[in-house]
């Protein structure tokens, strides 16, 4: 029996929780395959006639719409996962479509050999089925989901500039110091131990080569393939092999597509599966970030981050976001309550919690971009208390025909904060508004700031709705009050959530509601009955929290930090208690974040 063969019936083992060692018969009903990535292993309908491990590589589950077309992705499977099983288990047509997102080495069982297997072994039927069951009940919980573990990353400078080479270098060295991780050159894989040396005329590697790279992989939680743009056969396999593609660019630099980038663009299935950032490295001094936009016009598909050479914060925040060890922010929504998440970000940075990403809703939306702008601490809430305690943005009332407030002051006052484009923020942000027409989500992470956050915050009946992409668009509470599932698909390995919606009951002391005239006498005229109701404005507020209460618990539930600052003693619109709405905050994080950090420590 060979190593590999080891290695296999140890992952059917582990597998089927069964000790099968010794039996030929076994080995015998497995084959050994491997499939290339891009290349489907199934199709949706296809006879379910056989199951499969998964060795080595990544796999992706589709639900196929017309033509064959893949619509809508329903998964994962990574090594020492199996996949067709209910298939094999029920002789019905696949239900989806599998396909390779990585050159992958699979292990085959046809049906004729696993019924031949299960009168030997019947309790290999009961371990499949429970295999399934424990599947279906992780598909359907409302629970947090954990996204597959990056394993390997590809780090490609798309110069060969020395400076921008020796940057990537110190990037590589950063995410493989772990004793975990370790980085791979193709000028260094002898002195690795590589079986095969590879030569710069190579149009690919050998396969003894792959099989020791991917022997690796089992070896180490991390491999960081770093390549230049003359890399040939090496870059092209680093790009099949890498759950991250990340391209490292000098913002000087001319934006268009280089050579190596179009022959990959053309080939079939290059970056398929893979996550793509494209790093964006800012010479010393030139800390304000602009026109990303540029070079996203040539990558569409890739995600913007930004590493400003001569901040030593920045390239931390790079090597933990790459890496998949960031922490991401969510902020919900609250209207004036929401200037607690400020204090919520002052007690973080006091107690030495980076926020590597962040986004929001609403003016949890506002309070996350003036975040993601990443001024110090003490200026972020000194301009958030000139925008809206002496901008006064709630104070322009005017004839109720499509809103209660003209809008007209947030929008000047967010053109003059939130100058920026998204793309351009040195902490990667996003925010959610609601489209009007269809009822769907926006999400925002592209285009003018300013535009975005007065979208998220546009509450219906309150404000005026925005124009995104020509459609209406209004609060993303509507929808999405604490979009804790979007962050959680950034790269991120924390979420810390901050939720303001008010679950306190409050009874009332009359029978019928008062009409308009019978409250203002109780305001103007002594010995009067005063009747304590909330304005048109703050009750639109709270029926919006009311829709989405249920939706904000299950998506709390899902961040690993929740925060609840005690801040529902606060008028919704009551920007006067500025300060002490931050404070509010401030306290409440200090206590809960630092318990957070101690618990985290003694686990």
């Amino acid at each position: 029996m060979t190593k590999l063969d080891d290695f296999v019936l140890g992952l059917i083992e582990r597998y089927f929780g069964i000790d099968l060692g010794g039996h030929p018969d076994v080995l015998e009903a497995l084959h050994l395959f491997e499939l290339a990535g891009g290349s489907w292993l199934f199709h949706q309908g296809d006879s379910g006639d056989a199951l499969y491990f998964l060795v080595r590589g990544r796999l992706q589950v589709w639900r196929e719409g017309g033509a064959g077309r893949p619509t809508e992705l329903l998964g994962e499977v990574v090594p020492g996962e199996s996949v067709g099983e209910v298939g094999l288990l029920t002789h019905a047509p696949r239900t989806g479509s599998v396909r390779a997102i990585r050159d992958s080495l699979l292990v085959r069982v046809d049906r004729r050999s696993f019924e031949r297997l299960t009168e030997r072994y019947p309790a290999l039927v009961l371990k499949l089925a429970a295999s399934v069951a424990e599947r279906l009940q992780r598909n359907t919980s409302t629970e947090r989901r954990a996204r597959p573990e990056l394993k390997t990353i590809a780090i490609i400078a798309l110069d060969d500039s020395p400076d921008l080479l020796a940057l990537v270098d110190r990037l590589v060295d950063d995410l493989a110091a772990p004793p975990d991780a370790l980085a791979l050159r193709p000028e260094g894989l002898t002195q690795l131990g590589a079986p095969e040396m590879l030569t710069s005329s190579a149009t690919d590697l050998q396969t003894s080569l792959k099989h020791w790279i991917g022997s690796l992989e089992d070896d180490r939680r991390l491999i960081v393939y770093r390549s230049g743009p003359r890399d040939g056969a090496w870059l092209r396999f680093a790009v099949r092999q890498a759950d991250l593609v990340v391209r490292v660019a000098s913002a000087t630099a001319t934006p268009e597509l280089r050579p190596w980038e179009r022959s990959l663009e053309v080939a079939p299935h290059a970056w398929q599966g893979a996550r793509q950032i494209l790093l964006m490295t800012h010479p010393v001094g030139q800390h304000a970030v602009r026109d990303t936009r540029a070079w996203l016009e040539h990558r569409p598909a890739l995600t913007p981050l930004h590493l400003r050479v001569d901040l030593p914060r920045d390239h931390a925040r790079i090597v933990r976001v790459l890496s998949g060890r960031g922490l991401g922010l969510v902020l919900g929504g609250g209207a004036a309550r929401g200037f607690a998440h400020l204090g919520v970000y002052r007690a973080m940075v006091e107690l030495g919690v980076p926020v590597d990403w962040v986004g929001g809703t609403s003016m949890g939306a506002i309070m996350a971009a003036s975040i993601a702008l990443d001024l110090p601490v003490d200026e972020t809430i000194a301009y958030a208390r000139k925008a809206f305690v002496d901008g006064r943005p709630f104070t322009d009332y005017t004839l109720p025909i499509v809103s209660l407030l003209r809008g007209r002051r947030m929008q000047a006052l967010s053109a003059e904060y939130f100058g920026a484009a998204i793309e351009d923020l040195p902490i990667p942000f996003f925010c959610v508004s609601s489209n009007l027409g269809s009822g769907e989500l926006n999400l925002h992470e592209r285009g003018p700031l300013w535009r975005a956050t007065c979208a998220s915050a546009a509450l219906p009946g309150v404000m005026p709705p925005a124009i995104h992409q020509h459609q209406l668009a209004v609060d993303g509470a509507m929808l999405n009050n604490l979009p804790v599932d979007i962050m959680q698909d950034k790269l991120v390995q924390d979420v810390v959530a901050v939720d303001l919606t008010s679950r306190r009951q409050s009874d009332v002391s009359f029978e019928e509601v008062p009409s308009p005239w019978a409250i203002l006498r109780g305001r103007l005229l002594p010995f009067t009955r005063r009747y304590s109701l909330p304005g048109a404005a703050t009750m639109i507020l709270k029926a919006t929290e009311l829709g989405t209460r249920r939706r904000v618990m299950e998506l709390a539930a899902r961040a690993d930090l929740l925060l609840q600052p005690p801040v529902h003693r606060f008028g919704m619109l009551q920007v006067s208690h500025f300060d002490q709405v931050v404070d509010a905050g401030y306290e409440y994080a200090l206590e809960h974040v630092a318990a957070w950090l101690e618990k985290r420590e003694l686990g």
